[in-house]
C-alpha cells in the first residue's frame, strides 16, 4: 500500500460532503487521503447518479493513465432510481456552443420537467408517446445501477487497479438490490458492508447528512478496509 500517491473519490453528496462547513477539508475523502499520505481526488457532486460516477471516473482514468497504479478509487454506490440526460443551453442567438452541451443529474427517474420544460431539450420523439417522469421498480434500476459498477470494477481488475465500494444509502426509496441478473456477476470482497449515511445514526448536518464526526470514523473504517482487503 505504500505507492498510492492518489486517493480518488466519487459518489453523491455523501461523498461530496453536503451540509459540512468545509466540505474540502472536513469531508471523509480528504482523511482518507491524509491517512495514505496521498492526494485527496474527489469528483463527487450531490444528487448524481450511478451513470454519473461511472462516466466520471471513465472520464478521470482515461485522462490520467499515468496515475493509475499509484492511485486508490473510492466508489460511493448512489440510489439506483437516479440517472442522467443530455441536454444543452442555448446561448442569446440560439447558437449552442461545446461547452453548452452537458449532461444533467437527475434527481429521480428521468426527471421529465427538466428535460423537456426546463432545457427546452427538442426532439424527433411525440412527446405524448413517452412518460419521461416514469421511474422503473427498483429492482430494474439497480440491474441497471449494477452494470455500472460492474463496468468499473473489470475495469479495476484487469488492470490491477486498486478500488473499494460503497453505498451511501439503504432506504425505503431505494437501494441497490442484490438478487439481480447482473449483481451475481458482481464481486463483492471489496465492497464496504455497511452504507454510510445509516452509519452515522443521528450524527447528521441539518441537510441529514454525515456531520464531521462520522467522516473522520468513516476514513477510519474504510482505511482498515482497505488495509484488510490489500
Amino acid at each position: 500500500m505504500d505507492n498510492i500517491k492518489y486517493v480518488y473519490s466519487n459518489g453523491c453528496s455523501y461523498t461530496e460532503g453536503c451540509g459540512l462547513d468545509n466540505p474540502e477539508k472536513e469531508r471523509y475523502s480528504k482523511f482518507l487521503a491524509d491517512k495514505f499520505g496521498a492526494e485527496d481526488i474527489n469528483q463527487s457532486e450531490g444528487g448524481c447518479s450511478n451513470q454519473r460516477i461511472s462516466r466520471t471516473t471513465f472520464d478521470w482514468i482515461s485522462e490520467n493513465k499515468d496515475k493509475l497504479k499509484d492511485t486508490l478509487f473510492v466508489i460511493q454506490l448512489s440510489y439506483p432510481v437516479r440517472n442522467e440526460i443530455w441536454s444543452v443551453y442555448k446561448d442569446n442567438n440560439g447558437e449552442i456552443s461545446e461547452e453548452d452541451r452537458h449532461w444533467w443529474g437527475a434527481q429521480f427517474g428521468h426527471d421529465g420537467y427538466s428535460a423537456w420544460d426546463h432545457n427546452e431539450r427538442d426532439t424527433s420523439v411525440d412527446k405524448d408517446e413517452i412518460n419521461f417522469n416514469y421511474v422503473p421498480p427498483n429492482k430494474v434500476c439497480s440491474e441497471i445501477s449494477w452494470r455500472y459498477a460492474l463496468g468499473l470494477q473489470s475495469y479495476f481488475k484487469s488492470n490491477n487497479i486498486k478500488y473499494i465500494f460503497f453505498e451511501g444509502d439503504i432506504n425505503e426509496h431505494g437501494y441497490l438490490d442484490r438478487n439481480t441478473k447482473t449483481a451475481k456477476l458482481v464481486n463483492f470482497d471489496c465492497f464496504y458492508p455497511e452504507p454510510l449515511l445509516p452509519s452515522a445514526g443521528k450524527r447528521v448536518t441539518p441537510c441529514n447528512h454525515p456531520n464531521a464526526e462520522v467522516q473522520i470514523e468513516w476514513a477510519d473504517k474504510l482505511y482498515k478496509f482497505v488495509k484488510k482487503v490489500y
